[in-house]
């Protein structure tokens, strides 16, 4: 009797643990391949450097023959479109134009050898937001620069916002701003820019001529090379 008691004990073993082996095979399924590092959907996206980003000067119109602004001379550019160079003494303080804190710049700029007048293209990355800079020039029509310290040219900046421009952005403006200087001999000049946003890119196209103030804006090669600057930029950057 002990002998059967036995045997039956070892038959509930054998099936218990076959029943096992069953349970995990029906719940278990093997994947064929491994895991390969640096797979499509893993891979980390580079922003594209901004230089790529730039339209090229070969695409500026002919009459402004262009060239890509050294690395050294892009703050000067900028300042130069902003209508205060660097150093300068704004009055009221809350008008100097605000900081810009993106580390990536690019700029092209061309002249028209007859008239003087340039265009200018720059690209800035990282930017969040161009309202404030908009809420800024709103509140000051007009400021006081003074380069260079107390010794230097006094200059009236007067500021007028127009209609954004109607490019496929996120965001934009634009801003004409004319540079009296009140002493030193120092030349008048008139700054047409537009300004656009798309994704955290700034894309700006400026229009500027020195010696008169009355001399109209070149808006149909200012339009058509910013238009062009701004789609080569969605273009790599969609919505």
């Amino acid at each position: 009797m002990l002998d059967t008691v036995l045997r039956r004990s070892r038959l509930s073993v054998v099936c218990c643990g076959l029943l096992a082996a069953a349970l995990v095979g029906a719940c278990s399924r093997v994947v064929s391949g491994a895991a390969q590092a640096g797979d499509p959907a893993e891979r980390p996206i580079r922003p594209i450097p901004v230089a790529d980003l730039l339209i090229e000067p070969s695409r500026f119109p002919a009459r402004y023959p262009a060239a890509v602004v050294p690395q050294k001379d892009v703050d000067r550019v900028m300042a130069e479109i902003d209508g205060v160079t660097a150093g300068s003494d704004v009055t009221p303080p809350e008008c100097a134009p605000l900081p810009v804190l993106a580390d990536q710049r690019a700029a092209a700029q061309g002249t028209d050898d007859e008239t003087g007048a340039r265009l200018t293209v720059t690209v800035i990355r990282p930017v969040p937001s161009v309202r404030a800079r908009v809420a800024q020039l709103t509140e000051c029509p007009s400021f006081t620069s003074v380069a260079d310290g107390e010794a230097g040219v006094v200059s009236e900046v007067t500021v007028e916002l127009r209609p954004p421009p109607p490019v496929d952005a996120d965001d934009s403006y634009a801003v004409d701003q004319t540079v009296t200087p009140q002493s030193g001999g120092a030349q008048n000049s008139r700054t047409l820019t537009l300004v656009a946003l798309v994704g955290d890119v700034q894309v700006t196209g400026s229009w500027q001529q020195r010696g008169s103030s009355d001399d109209s804006p070149d808006t149909q090669a200012l339009d058509t090379l910013f238009s062009d600057a701004v789609l080569k930029v969605r273009r790599e950057i969609p919505r």
